[in-house]
């Protein structure tokens, strides 16, 4: 069992044991009587105080979520298979829903945070883009301005600011490094990347001899374009790239060839395949959580004098 630990969440490591322990038991990734990790070796894994470790045991034997067997160590008590009516049936299934969500990569903390959400709707004012590479962190920007105009920002991981009432969005490949970076209650959404393949069903099949150029200023964006391009039948020969950071880069276009540009530089270009990043559920997603308005609080009826 890996256990995520943030150093610089507002929620202390040692809780972050408690509750990751918690949720594992519920979910069954620690099934009853399995024997947790001594202190030494867990602390000696994370690289965090024994004292730390010890603490967060303690907390789990005094609920009744593990047990002492002397000589041995602690092991992972059986759920109760008793309790007030329809209390097994939920346990089962909140355990069922945490299963499934580790199989499709979703940390059982991210779960809580999601329900917390459905439960407990907060108003978000802005989107905070957390990318490292300035030419994707211009093309997400511009992407999610569109749709959200005068509510987008965006940073390095390592430089975020402020985050009161914000909403942070990354790639799918970011998504784990920028989430540990975040305070408890900060929601990180993943950005779902558009279809290259469904993105060239919407222009005509070019010739075989075509040469298809790749313009942007993200390195990223020109390398995952030029992989996705050839998974889709392209000929690797067939494909130049264009990085719009250099000066002159518009004198090197063949405007014969097929175009291939994100949605900043297509604005110095005549390109007929302009290609955004982030698919539209995504955007939809962002907008819903800007949208959401705290439910009002039921007003007193007024007494009849």
């Amino acid at each position: 069992m890996r256990f995520w630990i943030t150093r610089n969440s507002e929620q202390p490591i040692r809780e972050q044991l408690v509750r990751q322990i918690m949720l594992a038991i519920l979910s069954e990734d620690l099934p009853a009587h399995q024997k947790l990790p001594s202190i030494r070796a867990l602390a000696r894994r994370h690289k965090i105080h024994s004292n730390t470790v010890s603490g967060a045991y303690h907390d789990l034997l005094g609920r009744g979520w593990v047990e002492l067997r002397r000589g041995s160590g602690l092991y992972v008590k059986p759920l109760p298979t008793s309790g007030p009516e329809g209390s097994t049936e939920l346990d089962a299934l909140i355990a069922n829903l945490l299963r499934d969500a580790r199989k499709l990569g979703h940390e059982p903390d991210e779960v809580l945070d999601r329900l917390d959400h459905m439960v407990r709707p907060r108003h978000y004012k802005r989107v905070i883009i957390a990318e490292p590479e300035p030419g994707m962190r211009e093309i997400l920007r511009a992407e999610i301005d569109a749709k959200l105009p005068g509510r987008v920002d965006s940073a390095d991981p390592a430089q975020l600011p402020n985050l009161d009432d914000a909403v942070v969005a990354a790639l799918p490949s970011r998504t784990a490094a920028v989430r540990a970076r975040l305070p408890r209650h900060t929601p990180c959404v993943t950005l779902k990347i558009n279809s290259v393949q469904k993105s060239l069903l919407s222009y005509p099949k070019p010739p075989a001899h075509a040469i298809h150029t790749i313009v942007s200023g993200s390195l990223e964006f020109r390398s995952s374009s030029r992989t996705m391009l050839i998974a889709v039948g392209l000929h690797p020969d067939s494909i130049c790239d264009l990085d719009t950071a250099v000066d002159g880069w518009q004198s090197r276009i063949d405007f014969r060839s097929i175009l291939v540009a994100d949605v900043v530089s297509a604005r110095a270009v005549e390109c007929p395949n302009v290609f955004r990043v982030v698919c539209a559920a995504s955007l939809s997603e962002l907008e819903h959580l800007l949208d959401v308005i705290p439910p009002k609080l039921p007003q007193p009826h007024a007494r009849s004098l």
